[in-house]
């Protein structure tokens, strides 16, 4: 079995271009063979014999640092000094990120409230932490989504001093991120985790469509209002989307290692919006599942597993959730970028699709405690047996008085959008398995895969069959031995924002 500092040098391969995915696996398969017969060789021979690699290749890995994620350390800025910056009333600090200080303040000119970030002082020498700050000041003013968090203001005071202070100003979110509601609420019910992943894909979409990817998509950066309005933050490592650099290799490896993209993690340059959409997977596994995705002792460890391993196949089979969730998820994050979503828009329209024709399955909470689609409460033990035929159930149910709001984070109730018809339309839509296993069907109107598409090494969606659909019929949940009548989900229109 390969060692830490086996993975740790054939990751540092990959990330530079030297090694790809697939030599990578054919050295660890031979590794298997041979303790299998008795023998061990260490990766790095393996892939020397095979010629994968050169000795100097191996020497400058060996003697090569490891690469760090690009989130510097923790600093400060006083209350006295945001004050500095005249424009603002500047009342108290709320927060701190990775980059800057966050107080909560007053707009003299037109006397809005405002959360003003300021740059930590020892960034604003850093040309690189500097153009981040102000690129994200500039989308944040100019990107008009409800989705993504206003921008008002950007700019610096004192220019020139030893200490200038470079601020932004943006809509003060009275909420909590995803993140602080894992914390103390832990796992999501799938019901409230498919409207965050929903309302977050909205504004993916919304950055797309203006040639932007996000590259830090994480619960910490969503942010979910006490209205019910889910946005996406902190949009610091934000670039524009570039094809042209295909092939290419940045010094850097930008985002957060437990939910960066197998090609953020390698260091690849030609980013775009399936690197976020892998992260939203990420997002949704942590929030549906209670834990990471992938574990490790530090981050070159964690990144090694972004590249080559797969999804655990227990535990999202294991009966902790649904079919349709496991499904998006393994959808999301497939480790080939071809097979994941290629736009956040089919995000929204697949999960539209299955909240609104998905009658054909009803879960029995007798035998399941997630109770998917469901807003029941007590949960009891699990079973086997997850899935049952609805007998006689077709049309469209009347919707529940509930769902005429947005979901609040209490859990109280729901809303989701209709889906969007209009777009890309090359979505995957899977046919009902027969018996075995399915393979992913090409788009429509992209060219057919090769017969080895589905058996890429790191491909982990080629047994994962999305389930049937059930035009014009919405869902219908269980009803609980001595609970009310059961509660419907139905699609309502969405409100605009105001």
């Amino acid at each position: 079995m390969a060692s830490k500092q086996e993975l740790v040098l054939m990751a540092l391969a990959v990330k530079q271009g030297i090694l790809n995915k697939e030599q990578v696996q054919t050295c660890m398969d031979l590794q298997a063979v041979l303790e299998q017969n008795g023998q061990s060789l260490p990766l790095v021979q393996i892939a020397l014999k095979k010629k994968f690699l050169t000795q100097e290749q191996v020497d400058a890995l060996s003697g090569k640092s490891a690469p760090t994620v690009d989130v510097p350390q923790d600093d400060k800025v006083l209350l006295e000094q945001a004050r500095r910056i005249p424009i603002f009333d500047v009342h108290e600090e709320i927060g701190q990120g990775g980059m800057a200080s966050v107080f909560l303040a007053t707009d003299k000119e037109s006397g809005r409230q405002c959360a003003l970030k300021v740059l930590f002082p020892k960034h604003t020498s850093n040309p690189v932490f500097v153009e981040r700050f102000l690129r994200e000041g500039r989308l944040l003013k100019e990107f008009e989504c409800e989705n993504i968090a206003k921008g008002y203001r950007f700019g610096v005071v004192g220019k020139g001093s030893p200490i200038p202070l470079y601020f932004m100003s943006m809509e003060y979110i009275e909420g909590q991120s995803i993140q602080d509601l894992l914390d103390k609420e832990g796992m999501f019910p799938e019901t409230k985790a498919i409207y965050v992943i929903t309302e977050a894909a909205r504004g993916l979409a919304y950055m797309q469509e203006h040639g932007y990817v996000h590259r830090d998509v994480k619960p910490d950066n969503i942010m979910w209002n006490n209205d019910g309005r889910v946005m996406l933050v902190d949009l610091g490592f934000s670039t524009p989307i570039r094809a042209d650099l295909k092939g290419q290799y940045l010094d850097e490896t930008c985002g957060t290692v437990q939910y960066i993209s197998p090609e953020q993690a390698k260091g690849q340059a030609d980013l775009d919006i399936r690197a976020d959409i892998y992260s939203l997977g990420a997002t949704l596994y942590h929030m549906v599942m209670g834990k990471l995705p992938f574990g490790g002792n530090d981050s070159m460890e964690i990144m090694a597993k972004q590249v080559m391993e797969n999804l655990d196949a227990a535990m999202l089979k294991g009966g902790k959730i649904s079919m349709h969730m496991h499904y998006f998820i393994e959808k999301m994050m497939a480790k080939d970028r071809d097979i994941r979503y290629q736009s956040a828009r089919e995000i929204v329209d697949d999960i539209g699709e299955v909240l609104s024709g998905a009658a054909d399955l009803q879960y029995n909470p007798a035998e399941d405690p997630s109770n998917p689609f469901s807003l029941l409460g007590k949960p009891v033990p699990i079973s086997s047996a997850r899935m049952a035929k609805v007998p006689g159930v077709s049309g469209r149910m009347a919707p529940s008085p509930n769902t005429s709001v947005r979901m609040r984070p209490t859990g109280e109730s729901v809303r989701q959008a209709p889906p969007i018809t209009k777009g890309n339309t090359t979505s995957i839509r899977k046919p009902i398995p027969q018996s075995g296993s399915v393979r992913m069907p090409a788009p429509q109107g992209s060219p057919t895969p090769p017969p080895d598409a589905q058996k890429k090494p790191g491909s982990n969606t080629s047994q994962i069959a999305k389930p049937a659909l059930k035009p014009g019929a919405s869902v219908r949940l269980p009803q609980s031995p001595g609970k009310p009548a059961p509660t419907q989900i139905r699609l309502p229109e969405k409100r605009k924002p105001t």
